[in-house]
């Protein structure tokens, strides 16, 4: 089982930017780099389900629930089962993961864990950052 939470801050002007782009569920391939392509289907208003390619040669079934201040993503078959969920609060981003991999992976867990940290440390700094560039344009 890989478990970990990374957060980083922001000043708080820029919350409804990093909110908005958090639960673009379609531009997760523009900062989560681990995301190759997405294929999703709105089931309901905040309900997404569908296929997720990974940077590395697989995929997963995923389940995605857009709400007020999170994303929550479920993976529920295919290479990685669990989930992340990612919240906004006030002057922080936080993605939270819970996932396990086939037996056949798990003596790389620890190696996968620090990757996977490494990945989402960039995926909110990225968000982050084109938040600041979209504060600055509207001025």
């Amino acid at each position: 089982m890989i478990k970990f939470s990374i957060t980083k801050g922001f000043q708080p002007e820029i919350h409804d930017l990093v909110l908005d782009i958090v639960k673009d569920v379609n531009s997760m391939p523009k900062y989560w780099k681990g995301i190759r392509e997405l294929n999703l289907t709105k089931v309901s208003d905040n309900l997404y389900e569908g296929k997720i390619r990974f940077a590395f040669p697989s995929t997963s079934t995923v389940r995605i629930e857009v709400n007020d201040d999170s994303v929550k993503l479920r993976f529920l078959r295919g290479i990685l089962q669990g989930q992340n969920e990612i919240r906004v609060l006030k002057d922080k981003v936080t993605s939270t993961w819970e996932v396990k991999m086939p037996f056949y992976m798990r003596p790389f867990d620890g190696r996968n864990k620090e990757h996977f940290e490494q990945g989402t440390t960039h995926a909110l700094e990225r968000i982050i950052e084109d938040a600041k560039v979209r504060l600055t344009s509207k001025g």
